[in-house]
């Protein structure tokens, strides 16, 4: 800890990590719960929302830089989903309902591309209408845009807020321990082949 000393008096000196209070009765007890599930959902969802974003971009520059035919692409395409699939059912079946509906959310607002016409783009319509079938059957809509200024408001809020390096307060201020670690597998973490 450190200290000073005025006048002979030792004073010990500390900074506190800044908390979020928001004023009394803005919200009703019934919005405060949907508001802290919504900001523990986020801690979960965002950072795969995240990381999907990455490998898309960097699938992207891949093919542009490298020059990929359209049968390197499908090959390499067909590997990766191989690859996705055995190293992420797993973390995927830990998320809930509304994590993976939320995290479907975030994934556009990241790429700037509904995932309907991501999983369209590369994995072929076929495949995007099965997925669209399967989110709907859970109340999802694979082809409905983020929406920042209405539906979504929270979620972009949440977002700049991670983006500013303040989510991690916001979340111990409410809960009073840090966000759940997301499981990344490491190698997903160095550029892609």
């Amino acid at each position: 800890m450190n200290y000073t000393v005025v006048d002979g008096d030792t004073i010990f000196l500390d900074e506190l990590d800044p908390i979020y209070i928001h004023p009394k009765n803005t919200m009703s007890k019934k919005e405060w719960k949907k508001y802290y599930k919504t900001v523990y959902n986020f801690s979960r969802a965002y950072p795969y929302a995240l990381f999907v974003s990455d490998v898309i971009n960097r699938t992207d520059s891949l093919f542009n830089v490298d020059n990929y035919t359209k049968f390197q692409q499908e090959r390499y395409l067909e590997k990766m989903k191989e690859n996705l699939l055995a190293d992420f059912t797993d973390i995927f079946k830990g998320l809930t309902l509304k994590q993976g509906l939320m995290m479907i959310r975030l994934i556009d607002r990241e790429v700037g591309m509904t995932p309907y016409y991501i999983i369209k783009d590369y994995l072929g319509g076929a495949n995007a209408l099965f997925w669209q079938g399967v989110a709907k059957m859970f109340k999802g809509n694979l082809k409905k845009p983020f929406d920042k200024y209405g539906e979504d408001k929270e979620l972009e809020e949440l977002a700049l807020l991670w983006y500013s390096g303040e989510f991690r307060r916001v979340y111990k201020s409410i809960f009073w321990s840090d966000p759940p670690e997301v499981i990344i597998p490491p190698k997903y973490l160095k550029p892609l082949p």
